[in-house]
């Protein structure tokens, strides 16, 4: 990597930050860059040299070049002889402040260029501040240091007070700069905003249209298992209908609901479990079917898988665990559980759960789930030791 010395700037005075910045402002204008670069340059090359002159009585600037790929880097490099700086980590990470600002004007320094590195111990510090130039050289790199030094020979120092006026207007001229982005930012916020709007009235259309069109296949199965004279046929169509129904909640739930992304898991299984027991107690007669929920909120892929699993599971024991409408209870439990685990807990009080349903299509269908949701499946006695099934499935908790 080539590198070129430019020239070096002792730091006696306070003319001599002045000066540093001066010459690091016409570098940065011969090397291309636009004027509130320049500006951001001069200030990073001041407030390091104001360090070295605050804290460690003075020290030199060293300009030079350096071959960085196609183009050519600015490197200024700031060495003193001074204390060191004992607490450059907080510094660097914005946790200390002295009274005297030599933080910020690091920080600043480090925003302000492309890379920032800082040697120190008691013996002294190396601050190397690096900026990559806009576009490449124009012509090679001895001619173009060649014009550069003769123009820097010909340059009258600046008097501090030009000095000073000369960045009061960089400032007002880095303000108007900021409320014209300030204003390009309120306009896109806007825009955003607008667009989110837009994007949220047409997800609740979708879910609005999905819940509709589940309904009307809901509706057409029905009819189509009524209008059947075989009660196997019947009662399968029953089960389909009732997995499409527990979609279309899914749907409904999302599209009255303000959090478009995710559904509310309490009150989509207490809606869910109601049409179940609908269904299956049309005439008032049957289990009571007591739901138990912990607030929490599921993506909507989530949301669907579990909903298919408490449909299965409810329904084997609205059917197999308490035929021909016989009393008892079912009692659905969502707990969060440590870990950021889920468990579902499905327990009745009948008569068990016969050997011949083990393989029925509806436990197929809830292993299957089971495995879909990343799922722990177990299946045992009532509680307690006493009469009924009770169906566990323990998962991740994946709320996006």
């Amino acid at each position: 990597m080539l590198s070129w010395p430019l020239f070096t700037v002792h730091i006696r005075h306070d003319r001599d930050i002045v000066h540093a910045r001066q010459r690091a402002r016409l570098v940065a204008d011969r090397l291309g860059f636009e004027v509130p670069d320049q500006t951001r340059i001069a200030t990073a090359v001041s407030e390091v040299c104001r360090n070295a002159y605050a804290y460690a009585g003075g020290g030199k600037a060293e300009f030079r070049l350096q071959e960085t790929g196609s183009r050519v880097a600015l490197v200024v490099e700031v060495v003193d002889q001074g204390p060191g700086i004992s607490e450059l980590e907080d510094i660097l990470a914005g946790r200390y402040r002295s009274r005297t600002g030599m933080g910020l004007g690091l920080l600043g320094a480090q925003r302000l260029m492309d890379r920032l590195e800082i040697d120190t111990s008691p013996g002294g510090t190396s601050v190397k501040l690096t900026r990559v130039s806009a576009k490449p050289l124009d012509m090679p790199a001895q001619e173009f240091i060649g014009k550069l030094m003769d123009e820097l020979a010909r340059q009258q120092p600046l008097d501090p007070v030009e000095e000073v006026q000369r960045q009061n207007q960089e400032l007002l001229s880095s303000l108007n700069d900021l409320r014209q982005r300030e204003e390009e930012l309120l306009e896109a916020n806007a825009a955003l905003r607008a667009s989110v709007v837009e994007k949220e009235v047409l997800l609740k259309e979708v879910y609005h249209r999905v819940k509709n069109n589940l309904q009307i296949i809901s509706s057409l199965v029905s009819l189509k298992a009524r209008k059947s004279n075989n009660p196997l046929v019947r009662q399968e169509l029953d089960d389909v209908r009732s997995r499409i129904h527990s979609l279309s909640i899914v749907h409904e739930k999302l599209y009255q609901s303000d959090d478009l992304a995710r559904v509310d898991l309490s009150g989509y299984v207490r809606d869910l479990c109601a049409h179940l027991r609908t269904s299956f107690t049309a005439r008032g007669d049957g289990p009571e079917l007591v739901v138990e929920t912990e607030q929490v909120a599921l993506g909507l892929d989530m949301a669907i898988q579990l909903g298919l699993l408490i449909n299965e599971i409810v329904t084997n024991a609205f059917k197999h665990a308490f035929p021909d409408g016989a009393r008892g209870e079912i009692r659905v439990s969502l707990q969060v559980m440590p870990n950021e685990r889920l468990r579902l807990e499905v327990r009745d009080n009948g008569k068990g759960m016969p050997e011949e349903a083990t393989d029925s299509l509806g436990m197929n269908l809830i292993r299957a789930l089971a495995t879909r949701v990343e799922g722990v499946l177990e299946i045992g006695g009532g509680a307690d030791g006493g009469r009924g099934t009770t169906v566990t499935v323990t998962m991740p908790l994946h709320g996006d």
